[in-house]
């Protein structure tokens, strides 16, 4: 027991032998890194207010003549004024995306035509009937940010 004591005190010294040259030296307890939030990594926002939740863009294969032709991307945000609302669509992230993808599956493969000009309209009312499926109607509006086609 007295040679688990002279153990634990020679432990104490050393530490306090390693951090004295950092104390004198003026140095700081490091600190981790803060992580990036995930929204800064979506790119630029759509608006600085609190009531729009960034949506990450939603992805989808256009195709014509039995082959890929190309890529259509929507960013889009939501905006709810109501903090429940955001909180709801926090919790339904993964429902909300799973229903985004299968709406501009269903536009891109039945109602987009290779070569047209993406109808942002017809978009916008297929996310927001979506958003209105799972967070309730009227609870948060589609503000659609950008609409691209990516060639191959």
């Amino acid at each position: 027991m007295k040679r688990l004591d002279q153990i634990l005190r020679l432990l104490a010294v050393c530490a306090l032998l390693c951090a004295a040259p950092a104390q004198a030296l003026g140095a700081a307890p490091a600190t981790p890194a803060p992580e990036a939030a995930p929204e800064e990594s979506l790119g630029r926002s759509l608006s600085h207010a609190r009531s729009y939740v960034r949506i990450e863009p939603i992805r989808t294969s256009v195709q014509a003549d039995y082959r890929m032709r190309g890529l259509l991307q929507v960013g889009l945000a939501l905006d709810a004024p109501h903090s429940r609302t955001r909180q709801t669509i926090a919790e339904r992230q993964l429902w909300l995306r799973d229903a985004y993808s299968q709406a501009m599956l269903l536009y891109s493969g039945r109602m987009y035509r290779w070569g047209d000009i993406p109808d942002a309209d017809a978009i916008a009312r297929l996310l927001q009937a979506e958003t209105d499926r799972l967070i309730g109607p009227g609870q948060a509006t589609v503000v659609l940010d950008t609409v691209i086609i990516h060639a191959n």
